[in-house]
Order: structure tokens, then sequence, then C-alpha cells
């Protein structure tokens, strides 16, 4: 324990324990400089920490300069880079930026401010095994790559490509029918030379007949002739006229059988020609069973279509109701275009007034453009910086009617300097958590709202209440007129009541000076005055603490950093008086031209619904036209598909094939417009559907495997921390019923999925009447919240695995009661053997607290009405204290 008062150095220690061990200055709140670090008036500090190890021990050394803000770094004696020794911290798992380990003084209230989320890294780091943390980094990821290959097979185009390929389905259909068409003409081109052939060999069998019956006749009258051939011999002289006759018949026999010949050659070439189709026909058979389908389906269709048609029967005439919709119609638009004149000539005045005030208008519309253009540059700064503000932001915008009181923007956006220059000191002196904090008029409004988008929305924010009785005109403690003063913070920039109430509440705005270089040259005189505390020079902030024992002074100051958001100013009054004046000079023009416009709304909508009418009497008139054109239309696809599926079924004349071929080719030229290409495209597009259906299968085997890995890491991340979490929440509960209260820790998740949502909720009660609250930064009191901060800490001390935890303060407003109940809770659990070490800083102490003998009790005494170290003597000053408590 490190005990001393107000101004005395012990926050000096925490400060060298970071700075020691490579920690960043942000962490402790204060100056963001290491070189505010060392005492005002020397040009170097140093710092030398030991610590102990298995195998030895580490000495660090860490010497700060001031003048250039450099560090030189020493491990074990051997000069070394920041690096190192940020290597061999962390090899000894010391995390001076983990809050459930190091919590300075200026850190504790921003425990409460650690979001569930935050809060469970923190506890990972800080209490679980070190592989925990890197579970659960792992498992994020692993649930980032699942969520990016569920988002990745959503968005697969796959369905897009089959819709396009539907829709080309059609022409490829058309084309395939033309190509039946063409087929049929092939097939009829190809059968018109086996009927001419057929048509031929039928002749020559004739001309066969004929000779065969000639020659049987020749061989008759030959053998009839035979026993005449002697006397045909004698009279042969007297019957060469006959020879001659003979002769000429042997050459018509001959030329005949020349002719046959012929006939047979044309024969065998048609007979090669009839199998080349007889092949082709055996190919076209596998299209048939296809196009029967196609002409069965169809046919059902036809008798569905015809039982539909049955059932629909004779409708009314609706005829003079389309008449009559008609003419209302027709009414309906002439009414629209005169409206529509009357627009018109609204519009040319609406002109007008602009023509005749444009100068002023341009100006206002000018003026008015330029503060818009200021007010979106901040809100884009709040946007770059915080971005969940910024999207809780735009859902008040559209909810502001949910709530009851006033409810105001981040005040960033709603706080306006009067000058560009007093920017810096109202940014510096307001934290960056309240400048894009909402302010809220009623605790209930602000309930609703952090439900709905911290809760709901898992947005980080801040809200603030403003007090229930205004501060916002809270006079100074004391006039300013010394010094150099020329101001108090509030008088240098606007804000709204609720606004204005709570800074002058939290941040004493109402009260703190501002001074020029007067008051930095008089600064020694300036602090000795008793009602500052906090006060502003040109370029520095000083702020000045008293010791509640000794009354003596102690000062800390710091620059002034230049202004990042305030000082993008918009005169609020100016901007709203522009805008009154120019609704002023369109309102009556607008208000008449709304009019109109919702004449013209109704008249649309009577349009619409006189439209619908008369589509659903239509539709009812052309029922029965339109079953009969569809059974028409269905009973001709049967038909050629019938036809173009019946080629062994083509005439077998040439008159019917010519004319046929003649049908053929007409049918075919009706299809334009279609290629081989579309073909081409469809099955591209097909190959394409299949690449990708193999791909998404891919996917989904990937996402099945990072869903096992995911399964995996779950179980080795969730049950550990489960039981973790029991652990804490079981000490945690002891803790706070041992002092009366009640106190809940446990594991919050809104989806078991969504592993970066996991977080620990810390829920307290400290009244009987009422129920567990989260611990947040406005809920419970800051001595709740300190004593919450305190007991969650203590419950991780037996789990720790951090050598040693510091916290700073942490007593300071707790009521005497819980600070008592607290102390003895941080003694008994941090001198049990088996947990780590342990530094409580606390400028106060009760009377009559229980100590225990495991405990080292650091008293810092410092200042100049101190004794020098060589001048203390412990056993005089113990000799005296007995004395004394032996005279009370």
């Amino acid at each position: 324990m490190i005990v001393g008062a107000n101004g005395t150095g012990k926050s000096s220690i925490v400060c060298a324990i970071c700075l020691g061990l490579a920690g960043k200055t942000a962490i402790l709140g204060r100056g963001d400089k290491v070189g505010l670090y060392v005492k005002r008036g020397f040009p170097k500090g140093s710092i030398e920490i030991e610590l102990c190890k298995n195998g030895g021990k580490v000495v660090i050394n860490r010497e700060i300069h001031v003048e250039n803000n450099q560090s030189l770094w020493m491990l074990n004696g051997r000069h070394c880079n920041q690096k190192a020794v940020e290597e061999e911290v962390k090899a000894l798992h010391i995390q001076v930026s983990n809050l459930c380990q190091f919590l300075p003084q200026e850190k504790v209230g921003e425990f409460a401010k650690m979001s569930k989320i935050e809060l469970l890294e923190a506890t990972e780091k800080s209490v679980g095994p070190p592989e925990m943390y890197e579970y659960h980094c792992e498992l994020k990821n692993f649930r980032n790559k699942e969520r990016e290959l569920e988002v990745s097979m959503k968005t697969s185009y796959r369905p897009k490509a089959k819709q396009r390929n539907e829709r080309n389905k059609h022409d490829v259909n058309r084309y395939y029918e033309k190509k039946r068409h063409l087929d049929v003409i092939e097939l009829l081109e190809k059968k018109k030379p086996w009927v001419e052939y057929e048509t031929t060999r039928k002749e020559l069998e004739g001309i066969k007949r004929e000779r065969d019956e000639a020659k049987r006749q020749l061989a008759a009258l030959k053998q009839a002739q035979a026993p005449m051939l002697r006397k045909i011999q004698e009279i042969d002289n007297q019957l060469k006229p006959t020879e001659a006759q003979i002769k000429a018949k042997t050459v018509a026999i001959r030329e005949a059988s020349n002719q046959c010949k012929q006939k047979q050659d044309q024969l065998d070439r048609k007979h090669k020609e009839i199998e080349d189709i007889k092949q082709t026909l055996k190919l076209k058979q596998m299209e048939e069973e296809d196009h029967q389908k196609r002409i069965s389906n169809t046919r059902r269709t036809i008798n569905d279509l015809k039982e539909e048609l049955a059932k629909v029967g004779d409708q009314p005439d609706v005829t003079p109701q389309i008449n009559a919709i008609n003419v209302e119609l027709r009414r309906n638009q002439e009414e629209r275009a005169k409206i529509e004149g009357d627009k018109a000539d609204l519009r040319r005045e609406r002109d007008n007034l602009y023509a005749e005030c444009r100068s002023d208008k341009d100006l206002i519309m000018k003026r008015l453009s330029d503060m818009n253009n200021l007010l979106n540059a901040k809100e884009e700064k709040l946007r770059d910086r915080h971005r969940d503000t910024h999207a809780a932001l735009q859902w008040l915008r559209q909810n502001k009617n949910q709530f009851t009181g006033n409810v105001h923007e981040p005040m960033m956006l709603v706080i306006n300097v009067r000058e560009h220059r007093f920017a810096k000191y109202v940014e510096t002196h307001i934290s960056f958590h309240d400048l894009r904090a909402f302010v809220f008029q009623k605790k209930d409004d602000m309930e609703k709202f952090m439900t709905e988008v911290r809760d709901k929305m898992n947005l980080k924010v801040n809200s603030i209440s403003a007090p229930e009785e205004s501060c916002s005109r809270r006079p100074p403690s004391r006039n300013i007129e010394r010094f150099g003063f020329f101001t108090y913070l509030r008088e240098m920039f606007d804000a709204p009541d609720e606004v204005m109430s709570y800074l002058c509440h939290q941040y004493k705005v109402h009260d703190v000076p501002v001074g020029n270089d007067q008051t930095k040259a008089m600064i020694k005189t300036v602090i000795e005055e008793p009602y500052l505390k906090v006060l502003y020079t040109t370029e520095e902030r000083y702020t000045v603490k008293r010791s509640f024992y000794s009354n003596k002074i102690s000062t800390s100051n710091s620059a002034v950093q230049p202004s990042q958001y305030l000082t993008i100013t918009v005169d609020a009054e100016e901007k709203q008086q522009l805008e009154q004046q120019l609704k002023l000079k369109l309102k009556d023009n607008d208000e008449r031209l709304k009019a109109l416009q919702s004449d013209a709304a109704a008249l649309d909508r009577r349009d619409n619904e006189l439209l619908a009418e008369k589509k659903h009497l239509s539709e009812v008139k052309g029922k029965k036209r339109q079953l009969e054109q569809k059974i028409s239309t269905k009973q001709d696809s049967v038909f050629h598909s019938v036809f173009s599926c019946g080629c062994m079924q083509l005439p077998d004349t040439l008159d019917e094939i010519d004319a046929m071929l003649n049908e053929e080719r007409s049918r075919a030229e009706c299809f334009t417009g279609l290629s081989e290409s579309v073909v081409e495209e469809y099955n591209r597009r097909e190959q394409e559907i299949n690449n990708l259906e193999k791909e998404l299968e891919e996917k989904s085997n990937a996402l099945n495997t990072y869903r096992q890995n995911i399964s995996e890491a779950k179980e080795r991340w969730l049950n550990p921390l489960k039981q973790l979490v029991e652990q804490i929440n079981g000490k945690f509960s002891d803790f706070f019923r041992s002092i009366q209260c009640a106190g809940e820790v446990d594991l919050h998740a809104e989806n078991e999925e969504e592993y970066d949502k996991y977080g620990i909720r810390i829920r307290v009660k400290f009244h009987s009447s009422t129920q567990l609250h989260e611990l947040t930064a406005y809920h419970q009191s800051g001595g709740e919240r300190s004593v919450s901060t305190m007991l969650y800490l203590m419950a991780l001390q037996e789990l720790n695995r951090c050598p040693f935890r510091v916290v700073d303060e942490i007593n300071q407003g707790m009521d005497p009661v819980n600070e008592r109940r607290v102390f003895d809770i941080v003694v008994r659990t941090a001198c049990k053997e088996t947990t780590s070490q342990y530094f409580f800083i606390t400028p106060k102490l009760l009377q009559n607290l229980q100590y225990a003998e495991e405990m080292t009790i650091l008293c810092v005494h410092n200042g100049p009405q101190m004794l020098s170290p060589n001048q203390w003597n412990e056993r005089t000053f113990i000799e005296r204290c007995l004395q004394k408590n032996a005279q009370t």
C-alpha cells in the first residue's frame, strides 16, 4: 500500500511503473509527452525498475530528456531500444495497457465506460490462459471468413445466368424449330431423287417385261419356224426383204438392252442414295421421342384449357362499363390538364417572386449554403472519428418523435464557439467522450435511446442526462478582474440550455477563467488564489490541487492543443433567421402548389383505380377469346410437332413433294434474325452455369470446413471462458453479498455465432428497492462505480496470471462503510500466498482498519514542509504515535 497526502507524489510511482515498462503516455491520461513527467525545472529524469522472474531478475532503466522528449533505455545494464524492453515485458505477461491489470487514477472512471466487448478482451488477456485470447481472435477470423463465403455464395450470379439463359431459350427453341423445317426440306430434297428413281425403275421394269415378252415371242417364233427353216433357206433369196426386217428388229432389241443397262446403273445409284437417307432417318429417330413427349404435354394443356373454357361459359357484356370508365378517365385528364396549367401559373408566379428579390435571396441562399457546408464538415469529422456515434445520430434524426423531452445531438455539433481562437480552450476542457455524447433532458428518454442504439444496434455511443435543475445560469464563484483574466469558458461558446447546464455542472465552465500572457507571467502568484482549481493561459492549462492535510499546493500543466472540431462555427440564431426569412417569402406559393399537387395526386389515385377496374373488365371480356386463342396456338403447336416428327410419312409423288417443299421453305423463311451464335451463346452460358455450380460446391465445401474449424475453435475457447466467467461471477457475487449488496458477472452474447460481439456484462444492485442494473458510466454514482470496479478487479485477483496489479485512488468517492468493506476484501484477497503482487495507492485511510503481515506500507512524505530523509526516525515516530494513542 502506498499512502500519502494529495500532491506528495504517490501517482508519480504509478507513472514510473507505466513509463518504466515501456507503456504509452495515453495510458496515464495526463501529459501526452514523456518530457512532461519530469519534475519542473530539471532537464532530465530517470526510472529504475527491478522485476523478479525464475532464473534471475530483470533490471530496466529509462532516462527521459525533456528537451527532445527522447529516452535512453538499458536492460540489465546494457543499452537497448524500446522494442527489446517491450518484448521482455510481454514475456512476463505484464500488460500496463490493460485496465484489468493497471488502473491509473485518471482511468478509474473509464473502467465503467468500457464496453462489454472491451471488458471481455481485457479479462481474457489478464486472467485467461495464454491461448484463450488467441483462440478468440482465431474464432473471429474464422467467422469473418465464413461470413465472406456466405455472402459470396448468396451473391453468386448463377441464378442471374440461369434467368438469362431461360430468356434465350425461346430463341434457341425457334432456332431448332427452323432447323426442323430445314431438315424436312433436306429430307424432301433427298427423297425427290428416290421418287424419281422409283418412277424410272418402274418404267424400266415395264420395258424389261416388254423385252422379255419380245424374246419369248422370238423363241416361240424360232421354234415354230424350225421346220420351215429349210424351206426358208430355199426361199432365202426370195425372203431377203424379210431378213432386213428381222435385222431391224434385232437392232431395236439391242437398243432396248442398252437402255435397260442405263436404267440399272441409275437404279444402283438410287439404292446408294436410299441407304444414305436411311442413315439420316435413324438419327432423326432419336429426336422423335422428345417430340412425342412435347406433343403429349401440349395435348394435356389443350385439354386443361378446354375444361377452363367450358367453366368460363358465356360472360355478360361489359362494354358499357368499360365505355363509362373511359369517359371518366377523359374527364380526369381534362381536370389534370387544368391543374397543370394552374401549377404552371404558380411556378411562374414563384419565379417572378424570385426575380423580384433575387439579390436578397441569393445572399440568403449563399449564407445558408455556407452554414450548411460548415455543419456538414463538422458532421463528417464526427463520422471519421467515431462511426458508431454518427450511425446513432442518423437513427436519432429519423426517430426524434419517440422522445418526450429535449434531445440534443452530440455536443461537438451543437456547441458554437463565439470566436475561432476560443475553440482550443473549450475542446481541451471537455473530453472527446463527452463531445460525442448525446444530451437528454429526461432520463427515461436516455434509457430508451441507449436500449435502441446500444443494446439493439450494438453501437458504442455515449449519452448524458442533464441535471434536473438547470445549472446553465449559475454565476461564477468570484469575479475576475486581475492577473490578465478576461473571461470564463462559458462566455466563449453558445450551446442549448441542457448542454450548457451539464457542462456547468460537470466541468464548471462557468467558473474556469481564461487569461493571457500576463497570467502566464504571474502564474506563481495566480495559483496561490484559493478559489482557482483549473485555469488557462494563452497556450497552457493549469490544474491546481491543495492537500487536505497540509493545505499545500501542487500544480500540473499541459499545452493547449489546436482545436480539431470546434473551430467550425455557425451562428445558430442567424441561421434560423435566414431560414425563416426565406420560408416566409415562399410559404404561400408552396402551400397553393401543395394543394394542387394533392388534387393531382387524388386524380392519379382515381385514375389508377379506374385503370385497374378497366383492366379487370377487359380481362373478363377477353377471357374466352384468350382461352380459344391459347387452344388454337397449342393445337398449331401440336400440328407442327406432329408434322416435324413424322417425316418412312413424306409424300410419295413428285407433285406432292414439290408442293410440300414450297410450304416448308415458306415456313423456314418466317424465322428471321436467328443464327447459330444464339445456340452457341446458350451452350456457353450453360457451361458457365455448370462451372459456377462447381465453384459453388467448392465454396460450400470450404464453408463446411470453416464451420468445422469454428466448431472446434469455439469448443476450445468458449467452454474454458464460461468456466472462467463463472469463477469470476462466484467471487464477484460473494464480495457483493459481503457488503449487503448484489452483483453478477455473465458472458453476454445476443447471437452465439457473432464471436466479435461477445462481452462480459457486469450488473450490480446497491439498494434493496432496485433491480440489477448494468454497470455503465451513467446508471451508478461515482462511489458505486468505484466499488463495482474494485470488487471486479479483486474477483480477478486470484485468477490473475500477471505478476502484479496497480490500482490508484479507487476509493475516492466511496462512502466510509463501503470503503471499509472494500478495504477488508482487498487485504483478505491480495494477501493470499497464491495471488500476485498488488499495489494499492490511496491519499487517505479510515481509522482502525484491519491490516495483514503480508502487507508493505509505503508512506510518501514529499514537499517543502516535510523532513528530509536523513532526519526521519521511524522509531521516534512510532513512539510518539503510541504516546498519543495512550493519552487519548
